[in-house]
């Protein structure tokens, strides 16, 4: 496995992978039409936006690759929501790939970024609250729900949950240790 920061030209496989993990993991939470639909355009056009970025040391995009093909990426967002500290704001593996320790190893190294240009802030993310699988990786990272709320997404409300990590030093050791 090697992991490298994203490029520009990174934008097609990566929202190929986000739109797949979305049709898997969203089923029932969001509209079928939008999934079987124009995910992948929207996808596009978010990557290409993000990796087109004026200020890239504002924002960590780490893909994982095998072979030629793109296993999974993390994505975080200093200035998405400052208030709350950075935002994780994807975390992605191939179906193939999950429950091997890949999703460990990306959080471990947007931590340690996280940790490395903003020593001082917490890291959060966001979570519809019935996607099951995700609450369960990140209740086992040790993070804490602080807030319940709904999220506007392809035209219907979301209930979600945000996860808080303040000490990210303990982040990096967790997930190290699980995934070595």
């Amino acid at each position: 496995m090697i992991f490298r920061e994203a490029r520009k030209e990174d934008a097609a496989s990566i929202a190929e992978l986000h739109a797949e993990s979305w049709r898997n993991a969203y089923r029932g939470i969001l509209p079928d039409a939008y999934l079987d639909g124009p995910i992948i355009k929207d996808r596009i056009s978010v990557w290409q936006e993000r990796l087109a970025s004026s200020q890239p040391e504002r924002q960590f995009i780490l893909l994982a690759i095998a072979g030629d093909l793109l296993q999974g990426f993390v994505c975080v967002l200093l200035d998405e929501e400052p208030q709350r500290g950075a935002c994780l704001d994807n975390l992605h593996v191939h179906h193939d790939r999950k429950r091997q320790g890949l999703g460990r190893q990306l959080f471990a190294r947007a931590a340690q970024w996280v940790a490395t240009t903003e020593p001082a802030w917490p890291l959060h993310l966001w979570v519809f609250e019935h996607n099951n699988g995700a609450r369960e990786f990140y209740d086992s990272l040790g993070g804490a729900i602080v807030e319940h709320s709904n999220k506007h997404i392809a035209g219907v409300d979301v209930p979600s949950v945000c996860y808080l990590w303040n000490d990210l030093t303990t982040i990096h050791k967790l997930t190290i240790n699980n995934w070595v």
